[in-house]
């Protein structure tokens, strides 16, 4: 019987001037770190809006996080600064890679299972919501 060990890492690959980077995609911490960052990223997937300015505001911090995450290291200053410094275009194939990796039935059919799994349509704050996820991982 197989068991979680014997699953092969789903990654994508990417090269940017000339290095392969594996990008195995953002994880549940990664999500939970990058709601709690961003309120504006959890309110925008749980359906509400967010203007052009607040976007604006998140900016390269934003982009730079989620690079990071999605390339397996969610919160990790070195390489959200790295991730920053690239060229959009790079950060374009990286951030593709990304959403390749982590939604592969598509961003609207994992956010609606990524909603309705942990309730993020209510009214309640990203800090409970990664409470609720840690009492959960625990159990």
């Amino acid at each position: 019987m197989a068991g979680l060990l014997d699953i092969a890492d789903i990654v994508e690959t990417v090269t940017i001037n000339g290095t392969r980077i594996d990008v195995p995609g953002i994880s549940a911490e990664g999500i939970a770190h990058l709601f709690q960052r961003f309120p504006e990223i959890r309110a925008a997937v749980t359906g509400k809006t967010v203007t052009i300015d607040q976007w604006s505001a998140m900016g390269v911090d934003a982009i730079a996080a989620i690079i990071a995450a999605g390339c397996g290291m969610p919160g990790d200053p070195a390489h959200e600064a790295k991730a920053r410094k690239l060229p959009a275009a790079a950060q374009v194939d990286l951030l593709e890679a990304i959403i390749k990796v982590t939604m592969p039935d598509g961003a609207a059919n994992f956010i609606q299972r990524l909603t309705a799994m942990l309730g993020l349509g209510d009214d309640q704050s990203n800090t409970a919501q990664v409470t609720k996820l840690r009492k959960a991982s625990r159990s």
